[in-house]
């Protein structure tokens, strides 16, 4: 499994130079969704080995504490463009200049059930890994080798949300976390769609009524 940076770059949409709302229809119940942006950096070592950067937010956060997820955030009046959002919140999040990513292109975005469309940002990582995460927003960052992907347990379940149409949610049980969500749903499609990601998760039930849904702790947990 692995990158062509050249063939993303001919391939991935040209960022909007100007922001003129959310780029793709609104679904039925959604006309309130607010825009917001991440950048997913793709990083490739000197012994070219690929990987994905994210990072756990801050487990004192009101949303997604402790989450897994790409820098990124709601866009600003202030920002000119959704890429100029994701790579101010790259900044502010990662602490390292966003000169070290090198853009390819925007990647389809995608709502969200907690009332924001997600723009992605594909970008070629080029800086040294010197990350100076904000400790308010961020517990650390995250490099995900791609061949993680290849072996850690991959599970996923349906859910149907009131009146929406059935939904199936990713799950990554990686030692840093459950990677699930939003994040889990765009690096499924977008490796299946450009890195010839193939596994198929393991289908199983909800065993939580509330986020995340699914807890494989307690699936595969043996009874006293």
């Amino acid at each position: 499994m692995k990158f062509d940076f050249q063939t993303l770059k001919d391939k991935l949409a040209i960022p909007q130079e100007s922001f003129n709302g959310i780029p793709a229809p609104p679904l039925v119940g959604e006309e309130k969704t607010r825009a917001s942006s991440v950048i997913l950096p793709i990083y490739e070592k000197t012994n070219l080995l690929q990987g994905i950067i994210l990072q756990k937010r801050n487990s004192n956060l009101k949303a997604h504490p402790g989450q897994i997820s790409f820098p990124g955030g709601a866009h600003s009046s202030d920002d000119k463009n959704l890429l100029e959002t994701a790579l101010r919140e790259w900044e502010e999040e990662m602490g390292e200049s966003s000169s070290v990513l090198e853009v390819l292109g925007e990647y389809p975005g995608l709502y969200t059930h907690t009332g924001f469309h997600i723009s992605p940002f594909i970008a070629r990582y080029n800086g040294s890994f010197q990350f100076r995460p904000n400790p308010e927003e961020v517990e650390r960052s995250i490099l995900l080798d791609l061949d993680r992907l290849e072996t850690a347990p991959f599970y996923s379940i349906r859910i149907r949300r009131s009146g929406a149409k059935e939904l199936e949610i990713y799950y990554f049980d990686l030692e840093e976390g459950l990677l699930w969500g939003a994040t889990g749903r765009i690096i499924v499609n977008f490796l299946r769609e450009h890195a010839e990601f193939d596994r198929e998760p393991i289908q199983v039930e909800p065993n939580l009524g509330f986020p995340p849904f699914f807890d494989p702790i307690r699936k595969f947990s043996k009874k006293s």
